[in-house]
């Protein structure tokens, strides 16, 4: 009784928070247009109204939160939102699978569809997935980096999901911290918004693309995505905030309060992730030119923006990942399941993960090469701790055997090869676009094989082990 009650507290603010950021603004657009969606209405008195039941009932009652409790809350909330999420989507027509699929795509920040056409949706709906994607980036930063660890126990519980070493970027005041976390994604939404207004865009259209850019997600109100737009100037509003949403929140956080930029010359991870994605450039642009037979202009442009937006796990496109080459398309993609730095709203596997593999890898060379030799492996100048490498590890290890799960499914529903592989990467990357059969969208995708994505968006997003404990039966034990 007491860990409902823990959740019902839980959902009050969430479903405030989700009735009013996400599906406030497109009822109110609904009508203005003279077209009021009776369901967004009712999904939004339902949010209110249980909202006010939690204030006047739980608001004052304490609650002690365990590890345990913070995972089985953080992960039904997400169940919850997701099928409350579905619903506007069902109201279009769409069966239930799809309707889950899309909004799930949504809140996780991957950026998949099962739309084929979105000119046939009406402004609202568009407004409500782009809302989905901003308010999946947001509750993500504020629920891994603030909410969980502040669950007793909950810094230990989380030592293989954070880095670690973000962890001073922040105040000891959590409830503080989550709320600076909140005013800097407030604060860099409005100034994309401005930046694709000033290059081009209507109103309508900068707000919608920068919810969905500044939260990693990748959705379009167009069919055409970015290429609708063919603008060069507005390509490069989206790489600089792709950028800065895909880096650690933590830096931008410390370098903000301390008013000074060297905190991202001496972090390792960003210095790895910038030189990773300007080899991902270069290499992406040379095959571009020389291989594919693109001019110079479009072999610079489409290298650049295609490139940091499939390894930021973004996923806007200029032209769908098949056209750019069979080199290109698979190269770009697998750069993605490298990711973007920790503490941000970016999927994939994180870049400081890599990066500590990639040293542990040199360290042992060098063992073999100068046995006597004492080396460490550290981070931006710290030791890293043994135990923190093993977690590492065993992370990677966990993310194949679920990718693998995940696409052999696909497989046995029929699913070629390329297509699983690819559509599989892109969902628990939370990438979005995939190649082969899913390179436009995912409507072809049989149903069992759309629950499977669906499932791997959220295992994605909640970083498997958030997932996985749920399945060891220690974990039910008191």
């Amino acid at each position: 009784m007491i860990s409902l009650l823990k959740l019902f507290r839980f959902l009050g603010p969430t479903l405030l928070f989700f009735g009013t950021f996400v599906v406030l603004p497109p009822l109110a657009l609904s009508y203005f247009n003279n077209s009021l969606d009776t369901q967004m209405l009712n999904i939004y008195l339902i949010c209110l109204g249980y909202s006010l039941v939690i204030l006047f009932t739980l608001r004052k009652r304490k609650f002690s939160y365990s590890p345990k409790d913070g995972f089985i809350i953080t992960f039904l909330t997400w169940l919850l939102i997701s099928l409350i999420a579905s619903l506007p989507f069902q109201n279009e027509d769409m069966v239930f699978y799809d309707a889950l699929f899309e909004a799930v795509s949504g809140l996780t920040t991957t950026g998949s569809t099962v739309i084929k056409d979105l000119s046939q949706l009406p402004d609202h709906i568009l407004l409500y997935r782009q809302l989905l994607q901003w308010a999946g980036g947001v509750g993500l930063v504020i629920v891994v980096l603030a909410i969980i660890p502040a669950v007793s126990g909950g810094v230990r519980v989380l030592q293989a999901e954070t880095s670690g070493f973000a962890d001073k970027s922040f105040s000891p005041r959590l409830r503080e911290t989550a709320r600076s976390l909140l005013k800097f994604y407030v604060l860099i939404t409005i100034a994309c918004v401005m930046s694709y207004w000033a290059a081009g865009m209507t109103w309508f259209e900068a707000f919608s693309h920068s919810f969905s850019t500044v939260s990693i997600g990748g959705f379009s109100i167009y069919n055409e995505n970015f290429g609708y737009f063919d603008s060069p100037a507005i390509e490069l509003v989206a790489v600089l905030f792709m950028l800065i949403s895909a880096t650690n929140f933590g830096l931008h956080f410390l370098s903000l309060t301390k008013r000074s930029f060297k905190y991202y010359r001496i972090n390792d991870e960003i210095r790895f992730f910038l030189g990773m994605l300007l080899v991902v450039v270069l290499t992406s642009t040379l095959t571009l030119y020389v291989k594919e037979g693109f001019n110079i202009n479009d072999s610079i442009r489409y290298g650049f923006f295609q490139t940091i937006s499939i390894a930021t796990t973004t996923g806007f496109t200029i032209e769908p990942l098949s056209t750019l080459g069979g080199f290109v398309g698979f190269f770009i993609l697998m750069a993605a399941f490298i990711g973007a730095c920790s503490g941000s709203v970016g999927g994939g596997i994180k870049v400081w993960r890599i990066f500590l593999m990639l040293k542990v890898g040199f360290s042992n060379i060098t063992k073999i090469m100068h046995p006597s030799a004492v080396s460490s492996v550290k981070l931006n100048g710290e030791k890293v701790a043994s135990s923190q490498i093993e977690a590492v590890f065993s992370f990677v290890a966990i993310y194949i055997s679920f990718f693998l799960f995940f696409m052999f499914i696909l497989i046995f529903q029929n699913v070629d090869f390329f297509s699983a592989f690819s559509g599989t990467a892109a969902a628990i990357n939370n990438l979005g676009p995939g190649l082969g059969d899913f390179s436009q969208d995912y409507s072809t995708l049989p149903e069992v094989g759309k629950y499977a994505l669906t499932l791997a968006m959220i295992v994605g997003r909640l970083e498997l082990f958030g997932v996985l404990i749920l399945f060891v039966p220690s974990f039910w034990r008191n």
